[in-house]
């Protein structure tokens, strides 16, 4: 469970590419090349609670650097949503609260209410980058790090990031009680 303490000691955007070393120009690429039609700016205008963002990620990680610029596009277009990053290696207890398959993954990105309460939770890429990653034949680790940058440089993958968090900001609105 999320902490207050964590999300207090949780960084912006802004203070996360800053103190970024890794992959800086490519989420400023990314933030700057997604661009939501006027059907997503409404949705995201038309949510009636307040919706935390919080992930655990680090600028090193593709899949973060890949996802954690889409929240912020959708973060900026909505005075509801608030986002907040934490290093996943400054902050391996709470990271290890959310293993898949035994496993940490990154990013991990939990949708919470204004307390701080777990609403939904999404972790480490899109399904369509899983099918596109699990497609390829046990690549090498170098291997492995290009082609998920080249997934990322795909429009089409940081749309599909975008319509599964949308979905879970919706469903969060709900489960908070949108009328």
């Amino acid at each position: 469970m999320c902490e207050t303490a964590d999300w207090d000691s949780a960084v912006e955007y802004d203070a996360f590419l800053k103190n970024a070393r890794e992959n800086v120009e490519l989420m400023k690429a990314r933030y700057a090349d997604l661009l939501l039609n006027e059907s997503e700016q409404d949705v995201l205008g038309s949510i009636q609670n307040e919706i935390r963002i919080l992930v655990i990620g680090a600028d090193r990680c593709d899949d973060s650097a890949g996802n954690i610029p889409v929240l912020a596009r959708m973060t900026a277009l909505s005075p509801r949503l608030k986002l907040r990053i934490l290093d996943s290696d400054k902050n391996i207890n709470l990271h290890q609260q959310y293993k898949v398959n035994g496993k940490r993954k990154t990013p991990v990105v939990l949708f919470l209410s204004a307390e701080n309460e777990e609403l939904c939770r999404w972790v480490e890429r899109p399904n369509a980058a899983y099918k596109q990653v699990n497609e390829k034949s046990k690549p090498s680790q170098d291997d492995r790090k290009v082609s998920l940058r080249n997934l990322y440089s795909d429009s089409e993958i940081l749309r599909q990031s975008l319509g599964e968090f949308m979905n879970l900001l919706m469903r969060s609105d709900y489960v908070l009680g949108r009328t």
